[in-house]
């Protein structure tokens, strides 16, 4: 475990439930700044820091990855001052904290890449899919199966988080259609 005290303030109130949510499946949505993807990304850092938890960050296209998510959580390690508790690599994706967990980021664009990625510690725990609606129904359930192994005390979460969506897509149909 990495001890870092980390003010509540830097969250958004609305937020700050869910920075413990254990729940197995996980969906954020909003508008472009409802401050979901800020706060994933600070949550993704906070939990690393604890120590138990690995994440994969994906998205449907890898090259949006780097722009975006990788991004957002590099700003946040700055912002907090925890620069060096992290390294950071562009060229592999991925962010290392001194614990050795990490944060692995990957594009959907061929899911067989992630049939055999793991974390040099533990199991992924958790899997952030960002702006899931660009994601297939069978991709999410194949990512399901990457969470294996493990810390069976250390619940496993896949979250998604996008911007509202259409009644007819698969995300609204399997999540949100309490009728049929």
């Amino acid at each position: 475990m990495t001890n870092v005290n980390v003010e509540p303030k830097v969250f958004n109130d609305v937020y700050i439930p869910h920075l413990d949510n254990m729940a197995r499946t996980q969906i954020y949505y909003g508008g472009s700044a409802s401050g979901k993807s800020v706060f994933l990304a600070q949550r993704a850092v906070f939990d690393v820091m604890k120590g138990d938890r690995n994440y994969l960050v994906v998205r449907e296209v890898g090259r949006t990855i780097r722009g975006s998510v990788f991004a957002e959580i590099h700003r946040v390690i700055n912002q907090w001052g925890l620069r060096s508790l992290f390294t950071i690599n562009k060229s592999e994706m991925q962010i290392i904290c001194t614990n050795g967990r990490q944060i692995i980021f990957a594009g959907l664009d061929d899911i067989e890449k992630l049939k055999s990625l793991v974390p040099a510690i533990g199991s992924l725990t958790d899997i952030w899919v960002e702006e899931a609606t660009e994601t297939k129904r069978n991709t999410v359930k194949q990512l399901y199966k990457r969470q294996r192994g493990g810390d069976n005390d250390v619940p496993k979460r896949l979250t998604m988080s996008f911007n509202p969506i259409m009644q007819s897509h698969w995300i609204y149909e399997e999540y949100f259609n309490t009728i049929g």
